[in-house]
Formats: C-alpha cells, sequence, structure tokens
C-alpha cells in the first residue's frame, strides 16, 4: 500500500510527470508501481521496529513525503538519458538516512503501532536436574 497518490505524484513532479510517465494508462500503472515500490521499501525499513503499513494520521505527511521522493527517484533513473538533480539525491539521502534511523530507533514515527515480532520469550518445563553433586558422588 503506498502513503502517497498517483495525483500527489503528479504535483511533486508537475511538468516531469507526462516526460517520465506519459499521459496513457501505462504511465499511471508505472507510477502505480513505481509509488508501491517505494512504500515497500519503507515497509522493509519500518517493519523492523512497527506493524507496516503503518497507519498513522501524525506520521501521514512524513510517510507521504518519502514515499513520493523514493519514487522520484525511481522514476529519474528509469528513464535513459535522465539525471538526478542533486536536490533530489541529498532528499533521498535524507529519506534512508532516516529510515534507518526509525529501524535503530533514534527516529520515532508519531503514532504508529510498535510490532511485537522478536519481543517475545519461551518458558520450558521439564523434569528436574538428573545429574547432580549429590547424585554424581563417587563417580
Amino acid at each position: 500500500m503506498a502513503y502517497a497518490t498517483i495525483n500527489e505524484l503528479k504535483m511533486r513532479l508537475g511538468q516531469d510527470y507526462a516526460g517520465l510517465y506519459g499521459n496513457d494508462e501505462a504511465g499511471s500503472a508505472a507510477a502505480q508501481a513505481d509509488l508501491d515500490a517505494a512504500a515497500a521499501e519503507i515497509d522493509a525499513a519500518a517493519g523492523c521496529r512497527y506493524e507496516t503499513p503503518v497507519v498513522s494520521s501524525r506520521a501521514e505527511a512524513l510517510l507521504r513525503d518519502w514515499n513520493l521522493t523514493l519514487c522520484e527517484e525511481r522514476a529519474r533513473v528509469r528513464c535513459a538519458g535522465d539525471t538526478i538533480p542533486d536536490k533530489l539525491k541529498t532528499r533521498v539521502a535524507h529519506v534512508r538516512e532516516s529510515l534507518a534511523k526509525t529501524v535503530g530507533g533514534e527516529l520515532v514515527l508519531p503514532g504508529a503501532t510498535e510490532s511485537l515480532r522478536g519481543q517475545g520469550f519461551a518458558t520450558v518445563a521439564c523434569d528436574g536436574p538428573v545429574f547432580t553433586r549429590e547424585t554424581m558422588k563417587g563417580y
């Protein structure tokens, strides 16, 4: 599930959208695929700590921005001859740094539900010890 919509991607890219995706159904499908792949990258990192997809109205704007930034990178890399602007490279690096901080617990997604994976414990029920100092005396 993407955290942003195709319309939000069109607004982010402005006039570049048509050049990157076109204005047909195939272009919309490619744009949705890029949004979904970018969201999967976010979920892969956030899933180390939170239930995914992250459903939090307080983190919604941040997740949308991350989704659009990573999607924009995908769109520009896919097009032959297109270069990634330095500003976009900086934004993408910041997003990936923030995702790494999320995994490490340095950055908190407000309102997100913490995952219980890996936080469990196990108990073992068994008989008492057979070989003790007392039972092994003389051996």
